[in-house]
């Protein structure tokens, strides 16, 4: 008979009641001279309270070491749900500063990224006011801004395989305080190799870069004015293709849009319908092209060109790929039609 003596333990089992389980992370200042700041809850009566610490030091695993002294207890990255960065720190090379969550086994690598827009503080007091589960709070903040094709889906993980990544750059949430002290989305930050460019596209170009990108999240609408009426359209189907030459790059776009509000009705009518086609295609048509000048003119090929140049066409990729990039001729050429106009058509 076999004794349980040598059947295998939980001998490297870890409590959470033991540790300070950080589900929220920030980054502010460069290499040098850095702040980090650290949330996590902590369980009072008769409800939770969001604890923040701080740290400084020259190195991010130097920040957190100083934060660890401030603690009661081991801090715990092994749930951290949503990584937050200053555009100062942006700026510089990013993977000095995502390097540390690749080195420790325990920490996560489906985590969320964004640069924020001003001091990361105010950031962290939000989830204190609202006694918020700390990162899970900007987590489900940014799914939702995925969700609806706002921004680009990233993780952690992802997220840093671009940085090493030659033939596509990053392009990540960009958030900013409102003035009722809620964070709020303003558009996309755009990067060139590891760095922040200090360029953005605000919500309706992101939009617009997700459509070409053919990255769609769950409903994906954009807004413009029709003879002095609104028109929503929602996005039905897409169809891409890249045309490529050796100096030129064509976004070839099919979509078929669902009307989602339009007060002045009358969709039954082939020519009203026809006429907001040609409409949608040229208004469409000519602001991607605005959107695809802002990334040439910030180096950063947020939609992967690269990647298909070189898979492709290698004989015509180049080394130095944003500097070349910035200099093609790339435009979209796009053909719109409403197949849908509401619920029953």
């Amino acid at each position: 008979m076999v004794t349980p003596l040598f059947l295998a333990g939980c001998w490297d089992e870890r409590l959470y009641k033991n540790s300070s389980v950080v589900s929220l992370t920030g980054i502010e200042g460069t290499i040098g001279d850095l702040t980090g700041y650290y949330a996590y809850p902590e369980a009072t009566s008769p409800e939770m309270k969001t604890v923040v610490i701080t740290g400084n030091g020259i190195s991010p695993r130097d920040v957190r070491q100083e934060a660890e002294v401030k603690v009661e207890q081991t801090m715990d990255l092994s749930v951290l749900s949503t990584i937050l960065m200053s555009e100062e720190t942006a700026e510089h090379n990013i993977y000095e500063y995502l390097d540390i969550y690749f080195r420790d086994a325990n920490s996560p690598i489906t985590s969320k990224l964004a640069i924020v827009q001003g001091e990361l503080k105010r950031f962290f007091e939000i989830t204190e006011s609202r006694q918020s589960t700390t990162g899970e709070y900007y987590d489900r903040f940014i799914t939702s801004l995925e969700e609806n094709s706002l921004v680009i889906p990233y993780t952690l993980q992802t997220a840093t395989s671009l940085i090493f990544e030659d033939a596509q750059d990053l392009a990540l949430p960009y958030l900013k305080m409102g003035e009722d002290d809620r964070p709020n989305a303003d558009g996309i930050a755009l990067f060139s190799g590891r760095h922040y460019t200090g360029k953005t596209l605000n919500t309706t170009e992101a939009i617009l870069l997700n459509i070409m990108n053919d990255s769609l999240g769950f409903s994906t609408r954009i807004t413009y004015l029709f003879k002095d009426s609104p028109i929503t359209v929602r996005v039905d189907n897409l169809k891409r293709k890249l045309n490529i030459s050796e100096n030129k790059i064509e976004i070839d776009l099919n979509i078929d849009f669902m009307v989602s509000e339009f007060p002045q009705d009358n969709l039954d009518k082939v020519s009203n319908r026809k006429e907001l086609d040609k409409f949608l295609t040229e208004k469409i048509e000519h602001d991607m092209n605005e959107v695809l000048k802002k990334l040439q003119e910030a180096k950063c090929d947020a939609l992967g060109l690269g990647r298909s140049v070189r898979a492709f066409h290698p004989q015509w990729f180049k080394k130095d790929w944003n500097e070349h990039f910035s200099n093609l001729d790339i435009s979209a050429k796009v053909n719109i039609e409403i197949t849908k106009t509401g619920i029953l058509e």
